[in-house]
């Protein structure tokens, strides 16, 4: 992966990591299979944190909230206690429970669920509150709760959050002033050069918060506390991101330009390299072109982000009819 363009902002900005994105810097997200729930890590308490836990996980991987409560998947939560691989204890008062990734999504795809996989795009998010002096406009005391929240909920979501810093003086206060007036396209363009997806912007007021988005996952728009536009921008990603059970896991790329036998095993390694690629199996030779049968988390379209991020493989002019995914190796 590349790393993270740290944008550089005086204000208050939070890049979430949320599921590839056309264009944008998609990053992968760890620990989607581990639900962190309140109680104490005794043997009475486990299946309660264990059903808690596997509707979080389950919540994060569809990209879907009502998945929680979907009737579809009761037999599903009815055997957390056996889904469940790992218990510790997390912070205070507080339980991890990991579960087996291929299992889970095994279960989901017989259920007919689609899954999200840990490729997930950059939104930039701008949190603004009237008032605020010079150098402190974006880190106001008033608009910590709501950094909380949102640390919170995208935790939840997996949409992890970083702060950049550093904007001109100049700049800060245009920016600042677009924000508070609710432009969203100079932001927008704060986010295309940080390799973001698109931009969240928060105008806190004393009835609450009032956000509004532009990017790849259409317009949200919404008033309330910090975790709702989290929520609402999840739930768009998980619905266009989210693949098919069928196309889930289960991809065929071909590499072209393989010559000899250090040929293939340098092809080889590049495809086994690309994230999220759990296993590589060559399936036919023909001439200088190797055809692959890939396990990989997510979808064609994540697989074909995940490949420009090789050093060793280029994608092809365009994919073949029968769906395989047109690579080249690199000299």
């Amino acid at each position: 992966m590349r790393p993270v363009n740290h944008v550089t902002a005086a204000f208050f900005l939070t890049l979430a990591l949320l599921g590839g994105s056309p264009g944008g810097l998609a990053a992968a997200v760890d620990a989607l299979y581990e639900g962190v729930v309140g109680g104490e890590l005794t043997e009475a308490g486990r299946p309660a944190a264990a059903a808690d836990a596997l509707r979080q996980v389950v919540v994060r991987v569809t990209g879907r909230r009502a998945a929680a409560a979907d009737p579809v998947l009761a037999s599903l939560y009815a055997d957390a206690s056996r889904l469940a691989q790992t218990y510790r204890s997390g912070a205070a008062g507080q339980v991890v429970v990991a579960f087996d990734p291929a299992t889970l999504d095994a279960r989901l795809a017989k259920a007919g669920q689609r899954l999200w996989s840990r490729e997930r795009p950059v939104t930039l998010v701008v949190l603004v509150a009237p008032g605020a002096a010079v150098g402190a406009r974006f880190t106001a005391t008033a608009t910590a709760a709501a950094r909380r929240e949102i640390q919170a909920a995208a935790q939840l979501r997996g949409l992890p959050l970083i702060w950049p810093v550093g904007l001109s003086l100049p700049e800060e206060g245009a920016r600042y002033q677009d924000a508070l007036a609710g432009r969203l396209e100079p932001l927008l363009e704060v986010a295309r050069q940080a390799q973001a997806d698109g931009v969240l912007l928060g105008r806190v007021a004393a009835g609450g918060i009032a956000w509004s988005y532009a990017g790849s996952a259409g317009a949200v728009v919404a008033n309330g506390a910090a975790a709702d536009a989290i929520q609402e921008l999840a739930d768009r990603y998980g619905a266009q991101l989210a693949a098919a059970p069928a196309d889930a896991g289960r991809l065929l790329a071909v590499v072209q330009g393989v010559h000899d036998l250090a040929g293939y095993a340098a092809a080889y390694a590049a495809v086994a390299a690309i994230p999220n690629v759990r296993s590589v199996a060559l399936e036919e030779v023909t001439g200088s072109r190797l055809r692959f049968r890939l396990a990989f988390d997510g979808d064609t379209d994540a697989l074909r982000r995940a490949v420009r991020e090789s050093a060793r493989l280029q994608l092809g002019e365009s994919a073949a009819a029968s769906g395989e995914l047109q690579l080249v190796l690199r000299p």
